[in-house]
């Protein structure tokens, strides 16, 4: 009986522990075995090295093109696919602007689909920051397609937010400070608020004739109503700018 109860303790540890090991990964998610790491030539110039499967990327591994393109991350069947980021430093031969795009979050199909997180920054020759940008939330197909945007520039008004979703969609212009006292005074530069039906909006500027000016005051009376509903809004709007210097 003591044998038949080590056999049965151990069975249950084994179990227990690929029950475990399932846990720790997403219904869906390719689990690869450790592979010898392989240096492959890619068309267009691209290099890689990390895991690989039938002379393609599979598994975790990072890739370069020429000039300052990389991914790192995984990859299935020679796509990105799961998590990775993608680093994109280039300069525009036009204007001589400095960019940098970053994408870190989930891929697809080797494009960006599912949660993530994208910055860019435009930047002088000198290296100094006039343009920084984030979306965080959906992507779907490479594009953001849900959540939030902020935008800080050297430009009149500073900032830009925009959040949206399948049933709202809200942008604000502002130079700074508390957004949402500057909401529930109807101070903001600039706010576009769609959810549903309704669509209110309104300029700091007042409008040039006494019809559109009561529409213009009319909007500023509704949305400074439904301020504690956007206030989320707005709180995270502030929180995404701190990450934006100029500098």
């Amino acid at each position: 009986m003591r044998h038949a109860s080590i056999r049965l303790s151990a069975a249950m540890l084994i179990a227990l522990s690929l029950a475990g090991a399932a846990s720790a990964y997403p219904t869906g998610t390719a689990v690869h075995a450790a592979a010898a790491k392989q240096s492959l030539t890619l068309a267009g110039g691209a290099t890689y090295y990390g895991q690989a499967e039938n002379g393609l990327p599979d598994g975790r591994g990072t890739i370069r093109w020429p000039g300052s393109k990389t991914y790192s991350g995984s990859f299935e069947q020679g796509k990105r696919s799961g998590m990775g980021k993608y680093i994109n430093a280039y300069t525009d031969a036009d204007t001589g602007f400095r960019h940098k795009i970053v994408y870190t979050g989930t891929w697809a199909n080797d494009r960006m689909n599912g949660e993530g997180t994208w910055t860019h920054k435009r930047m002088e020759a000198s290296g100094r920051v006039i343009l920084n940008e984030i979306r965080t939330g959906v992507f779907r197909d490479n594009a953001w397609s849900a959540g939030y945007e902020a935008i800080h520039a050297e430009a009149d008004p500073e900032y830009g937010y925009t959040y949206k979703d399948q049933g709202m969609r809200l942008n604000v212009l502002a130079g700074g400070g508390n957004l949402l006292a500057s909401w529930k005074k109807g101070e903001l530069f600039g706010v576009a608020y769609q959810k549903g039906a309704v669509s209110r909006g309104y300029s700091i500027f007042p409008e040039e004739s006494a019809a559109k000016e009561r529409e213009r005051q009319a909007s500023i009376r509704y949305l400074k109503s439904i301020a504690s509903q956007v206030a989320p809004h707005l709180q995270k709007f502030e929180q995404l700018s701190r990450q934006l210097p100029l500098k």
